[in-house]
């Protein structure tokens, strides 16, 4: 995570570990930061409640990002984004950008999603699909549409993912003609993943850039000198 300020960490069994963050953007950036995983397994993340029990069974989820793609721009409300959010996972969060209206090519909110279920590939709204794209997530299977494994290694074999219905496990949105489904016209695949830069790396490829276009500055630069004592001698 690399955190700016302190965290105290408290190990509560083999398993399970209670962190104490003294920052308020280290703790945002570990619960909304991920997908994570340490030797190819996932760091499941939650926010700390009262009611914890270690001796409760685990609930296996994590938290990810979506893109929704060309969402229509009367969709960009706070209210509706998080509902949208609600359909896919349980909503954790918005995108800057996408809260402040400053990107039109995709909405991008955090959602918690539980890996015992089949992932959203597509909701419908207001007489149209919408497509969902998950951020980062290493593992997808494309068999039974849970994240966690690979299609290599499903166990279940799902056959008829496309026939499972969601509607009856999700809240009713003030959208008319608003569901979500498993179902897509290519079925799940490489295309509901998206690779996401950190922003290290965007900072890294900036910084190179500025640099390159600093040299072919003062390339040029040195070339209008050149041209200019060209002259000078040739008037001389």
């Amino acid at each position: 995570w690399n955190p700016t300020g302190r965290l105290d960490i408290l190990d509560l069994n083999d398993r399970t570990f209670l962190v104490t963050f003294h920052n308020d953007q280290d703790f945002l950036h570990a619960l909304t930061g991920g997908p994570w995983t340490i030797l190819d397994h996932y760091l499941v993340v939650h926010q700390w409640s009262p009611s914890f029990r270690t001796a409760d069974r685990p609930h296996k989820s994590v938290v990810a990002w979506i893109q929704l793609p060309e969402l229509p721009v009367h969709f960009y409300h706070r209210e509706v984004l998080f509902a949208l959010g609600n359909l896919i996972g349980r909503k954790v969060k918005l995108d800057y950008h996408t809260e402040n209206m400053e990107r039109g090519k995709f909405a991008r909110i955090a959602v918690e999603l539980d890996m015992t279920k089949p992932l959203a590939t597509r909701i419908r709204l207001d007489g149209f699909w919408q497509p969902v794209l998950y951020e980062n997530l290493p593992e997808i299977c494309f068999e039974c549409g849970r994240i966690g494994h690979t299609e290599e290694s499903c166990s279940k074999k799902v056959c008829n993912v496309a026939n499972v219905s969601l509607t009856t496990t999700t809240p009713v949105l003030p959208i008319e003609g608003s569901s979500p489904s498993s179902e897509s016209p290519s079925g799940y695949g490489p295309w509901m993943q998206v690779t996401r830069k950190s922003k290290k790396q965007n900072r890294k490829v900036a910084q190179i850039a500025a640099s390159n276009k600093g040299r072919e500055s003062g390339r040029g630069g040195s070339l209008r000198e050149s041209q200019s004592k060209s002259k000078s001698t040739r008037k001389g």
